[in-house]
């Protein structure tokens, strides 16, 4: 079975976008979205409901976080590191382990590296967007 532990992608900066335009509901189903549209596009393993759920709530947090005309830089941390932690470390680990079988310590070191290691591209991709979000807000109009 091919069995993908990590992966590095940029599919969370349009979800960031929909929580911080649209709020915590449109980050949510901007999420949930997103991951059946790549589940039917680019299909990768066994489908899993729990994956669209916790991708639904990696948007959630984003739209509770990052909505508002003032962002902090600390605002943005804090999301995607909670994100990272919870979301991607804590949550997926537990369901890919649970799904392939393997011991969850066994593949938690490697996911805790990569998510810890993009956290400082990650932040700086959002705060880039939260800095174009105005030029955007103007042409939606």
């Amino acid at each position: 079975a091919n069995m993908q532990l990590i992966s590095i992608s940029f599919g969370f900066l349009p979800i960031a976008f929909a929580g911080m335009l649209f709020g915590a509901y449109a980050g949510f189903f901007a999420g949930a979205m997103a991951d059946l549209v790549g589940a039917i596009l680019f299909p990768f393993g066994a489908f899993n409901p729990v994956f669209t759920v916790i991708a639904g709530l990696s948007g959630l947090i984003y739209g509770l976080f990052l909505l508002g005309e003032r962002v902090s830089l600390l605002q943005i941390i804090l999301c995607q590191l909670i994100i990272n932690a919870f979301i991607h470390v804590g949550l997926n680990t537990a369901v890919i382990a649970f799904m392939y079988n393997k011991a969850f310590i066994g593949i938690l070191n490697a996911r805790i590296f990569k998510n810890f290691a993009m956290l400082p591209l990650e932040v700086a991709s959002i705060y880039l967007l939260i800095n174009i979000r105005p030029v955007i807000k103007r042409s939606l109009k």
